[in-house]
């Protein structure tokens, strides 16, 4: 086997990834705010025992461009 095909084997192949948290999703002037955490934990499947465990704070604004809405005429 190549290189390539042992890592793509021992990261994709034997690792299982669990992926939980909470969000919260606020509407702001001009677009939206998330905040909240995700947690994931990477599992080695073959040795049976965690790999990495991480919590991710999130905190995001994104702005919402202007949108125009073409409504047709009303005769």
């Amino acid at each position: 086997m190549s290189i390539v095909d042992d890592l793509i084997e021992n990261l994709v192949e034997r690792n299982a990834i669990d992926l939980n948290g909470t969000f919260t999703i606020a509407l702001i002037d001009g677009g939206v705010r998330i905040k909240g955490a995700v947690m994931s934990t990477v599992r080695d499947e073959r040795k049976k025992k965690q790999v990495l465990k991480v919590r991710v704070p999130v905190d995001v604004q994104v702005g919402i461009g202007e949108i125009a809405i073409p409504l047709p005429q009303i005769k």
